[in-house]
């Protein structure tokens, strides 16, 4: 579905109607920063409004999904708009069982990477309890580990390499303050 087109239709009905956006929204129950939104292509009607949107304007669902009006092609674009919707329900699980799958993994690498880190480190010695001081560069460097593979992993995900870089950026300075709060009060 093109997000752009279905909102140009949309303002297109609208003005036939001699609606402004808040008389829309009005009789919709919502904002008429909604209605811009959809109008501008940054998002779609939910569901439990594409029906009321479309007795206001006076079109079909499948008119509002395919972002224009539909005469005998009604059949082919209705499949094509159910298709395109199963799609994307289909890459949006997808992703999200991606994203859950790294998490888990991200933990695991973070747990394995802080042990052979700070495990085996002269951080204190055995024996000794060790100083809150201590503690606290033990749970700073857990939490920065686990934050920078969660974002490079996000990253490799949405192939954003801003973010990964951003993240290593990011455990750097953390590395860095770390160290030089180690050499201070250390």
């Amino acid at each position: 579905m093109n997000q752009e087109k279905t909102g140009k239709f949309i303002a297109k009905k609208r003005k036939e109607k001699s609606l402004t956006q808040q008389e829309l929204a009005d009789i919709l129950g919502i904002s008429n920063k909604t209605i811009s939104k959809w109008e501008c292509g940054n998002g779609l009607p939910e569901v439990s409004l594409m029906m009321p949107l479309c007795e206001v304007l006076g079109i079909s669902v499948n008119e509002l999904l395919s972002g224009e009006e539909l005469d005998n092609t009604y059949v082919e674009k209705a499949e094509e708009n159910f298709i395109e919707l199963i799609k994307e329900k289909e890459n949006t699980k997808l992703s999200n069982q991606k994203l859950a799958l790294w998490q888990i993994v991200s933990v695991f690498i973070t747990i394995v990477l802080w042990l052979i880190l700070f495990a085996d480190s002269n951080v204190y010695q055995l024996g000794q309890r060790p100083t809150p001081i201590t503690l606290c560069y033990l749970a700073i460097g857990l939490v920065s580990i686990y934050a920078t593979v969660s974002i490079c992993g996000y990253g490799l995900l949405k192939r954003n390499t801003t973010m990964i870089f951003t993240a290593l950026s990011f455990a750097s300075l953390v590395c860095l303050l770390v160290c030089l709060g180690y050499k201070h009060f250390g």
